[in-house]
């Protein structure tokens, strides 16, 4: 054997070594954070169980009291449970919940806390029967979906014994009767006296701009569900089942679709602005039960795409894409001289089983709809970098973003466990604040 092919040979024989090496230590990275991500699931579900039976508790306290002001002291105490609930489910979704997306748990989480106020403000010796129904109502969600979320934090569960415990109690809450606080005229009633409308005062992210008529902004939400209302048998209308003033959107509308007798032919409540513009789409009721085509990722895009042209003239970005058992969600950001405002999501949900719509939220969008953000640095990205604090080692390329209202460079770092990310201030240099995994 000559030197050129021993030379050959040891070479061979150090690549495949470093192969190997690095190869063990990128599955040995891969199982940390899987190990990671189970133990961020595992705590998220526990919160989950100990805010769900602090809900259940107060309520049954609720009933349960011998007075006015024990009964308002307890339902208080149910509503901040509930705020705790959607809290974490919306805040700590990215840390805790990836891949565990629950419809239908959350929507009972948001009209549970919207509605309590209702049954709060009785000062009578005993609930209204509509407060007592929604609020038996309540119990039933939160008591069928304990047991569920029991076995998803049971010792031993893997990851993928969760995500089918989670689908499980999916399907089970979809069969339920929702929180009734969409077309409830006593609900409706007590939150326009809690609330009475006056006409939009400067402030108000649309104010100025012109007003509709209901039978106008009917037209406009028949034309934006498209064919998800070009369906059934017989003439469908679109009617407003219930309307208030918020604060940030100011006069808001909700619409449906019934028959000819006025019976609801969709599960979808459509809420606009008096000026025409679609701030979200929920569901309300039962899910239908019609055997609908699967749908996997890219079908969702080109529909949510679709909808998005008649959503707004404005032209969003695909930022995030996630796909569960249950649900795909797409978020839409603007991206402003190449700076993307992640503040201004706008959500899309569907169905993967069935094709499905499950909600439509562009609330943070509007939020911000008038607001000017800085696009244009006074540090480079190098001086962001050098701005960290000494115990932070850069880990990936800063990038611009407009995070909490503020043009950052946000940067991957190591160096303090837990902390992930550093946003660091574009204008100032300063740190803003640190992504925490626990």
């Amino acid at each position: 054997m000559n030197v050129i092919s021993k030379c050959i040979i040891s070479l061979l024989g150090i690549t495949t070594i470093a192969c190997a090496v690095y190869g063990y230590k990128e599955h040995q990275h891969n199982r940390e954070w899987e190990r990671q991500h189970y133990r961020n699931v595992i705590y998220g579900v526990q919160l989950q169980s100990m805010y769900l039976s602090g809900f259940d508790f107060s309520l049954a306290e609720a009933l349960a009291a011998n007075s006015p002001i024990n009964r308002q002291e307890a339902i208080n105490n149910a509503s901040e449970e509930a705020g705790l609930i959607i809290h974490e489910l919306t805040n700590a979704s990215a840390m805790n919940f990836n891949g565990l997306y629950w419809p239908s748990y959350e929507s009972f989480a948001n009209d549970s806390n919207r509605y309590l106020v209702y049954p709060y403000s009785e000062k009578g010796p005993a609930l209204l029967s509509d407060q007592l129904e929604q609020i038996q109502r309540m119990r039933k969600f939160a008591r069928t979906a304990m047991p569920y979320v029991d076995r998803m934090k049971a010792h031993g569960v893997s990851l993928t014994g969760i995500q089918r415990i989670s689908a499980e109690m999916e399907l089970a809450l979809a069969k339920l009767d929702g929180i009734s606080i969409y077309g409830n005229k006593a609900f409706n009633e007590f939150r326009y006296n809690l609330h009475p409308y006056n006409p939009t005062k400067p402030g108000t992210v649309f104010a100025g701009e012109l007003t509709f008529k209901a039978t106008e902004l009917a037209t406009k939400a028949k034309t934006f569900m498209g064919d998800a209302w070009n369906k059934g048998p017989g003439k469908q209308i679109v009617r407003m089942v219930s309307g208030g003033v918020s604060p940030e959107f100011g006069e808001v509308m909700d619409f449906t679709l019934s028959d000819a007798n006025g019976k609801r032919t969709s599960p979808y409540i459509v809420t606009l602005s008096k000026s025409k513009h679609v701030i979200r789409v929920t569901q309300s009721g039962s899910q239908s039960e019609t055997s609908q085509q699967p749908m996997d990722e890219q079908q969702a895009i080109v529909l949510a795409d679709e909808w998005m042209k008649r959503w707004s003239d404005d032209h969003l970005a695909l930022m995030t894409k996630a796909q569960t058992d249950t649900s795909i969600q797409l978020i839409y950001i603007p991206v402003r001289e190449q700076v993307p405002i992640s503040q201004m999501k706008v959500v899309w949900r569907f169905d993967p089983r069935t094709g499905e719509l499950i909600s439509f939220d562009a609330s943070d969008y509007y939020r911000n709809y008038n607001k000017s953000f800085p696009l244009h640095p006074k540090q480079t990205a190098e001086q962001a970098a050098a701005a960290l604090g000494p115990n932070l080692r850069v880990a990936g390329s800063p990038k611009l973003e407009i995070h909490d209202g503020k043009l950052v460079y946000e940067i991957p770092v190591t160096g303090v466990e837990g902390v992930t990310l550093a946003y660091v201030n574009a204008l100032t240099g300063n740190t803003e604040s640190i992504a925490y995994h626990p």
